[in-house]
């Protein structure tokens, strides 16, 4: 479709007006932006690079401050949905950045996701998504820990579904997990643990700096 393949970072912001980051980690993020052959060392005044991964927010809004001083914007735009969401363009995305930066991302972002958030100013992003894991992972860690009593005490995993399915208790996070419990569906339900550690540890950064 036009794309051609680089070896670098750094040619990628050359040959770009917006750069996408989606990886694992602010550590990997932190690398690909201040490597030698990183990001900034290819960013021209006017590049706008937006960070999609799950990151650690005091993390972000240093790259951004350091970033601007050579005129490139940096912000996050980190996602919600699973890989099958992504695969359909039905993602969300959660973005930290001022208003000018918003009104030329959005409609970029909007050819790959389903719903655009401006949540506020860099950094704000990250602090969205952290949440929004927190309240995933405990959705996983309720339902694994009722399964689990369920068992012990005769109630099977079809007949859980069938009081909470249609339920109060239903949601998009319910249906992939059981997905996997009813059918085995491994692909159901894509998160790794190293993943869910990763956020829950910066998560917790996060509510120690909010003094929480």
């Amino acid at each position: 479709r036009g794309a051609i393949e680089v070896k670098t970072a750094r040619e990628v912001a050359l040959a770009s007006d917006v750069v996408f980051l989606c990886v694992t980690d602010s550590t990997v993020v932190e690398k690909l932006v201040r490597g030698p052959d990183g990001l900034k060392a290819g960013g021209t005044s006017g590049l706008i690079i937006a960070d999609c991964s799950t990151a650690n927010p005091v993390s972000t809004i240093a790259l951004a401050a350091e970033l601007a001083e050579v005129g490139v914007r940096f912000c996050d735009a980190p996602l919600g949905g699973t890989p099958e969401g992504a695969q359909a363009g039905q993602l969300s995305a959660m973005i930290g950045c001022d208003a000018a930066t918003f009104a030329t991302l959005e409609p970029i972002c909007l050819t790959w996701a389903k719903t655009v958030r401006h949540i506020g100013e860099v950094g704000m992003g990250h602090k969205m998504k952290l949440i929004n894991n927190f309240i995933a992972m405990g959705y996983g860690a309720i339902y694994a820990e009722a399964l689990a009593l369920g068992q012990k005490v005769g109630i099977t995993p079809q007949i859980f579904d069938s009081v909470l399915r249609g339920s109060r208790m239903d949601c998009g996070f319910y249906q992939t997990f059981f997905r996997y419990v009813l059918e085995g569906d491994r692909n159901a339900h894509q998160f790794t643990l190293s993943n869910a550690a990763k956020d829950m540890r910066y998560l917790a950064a996060l509510a120690d700096d909010g003094r929480v």
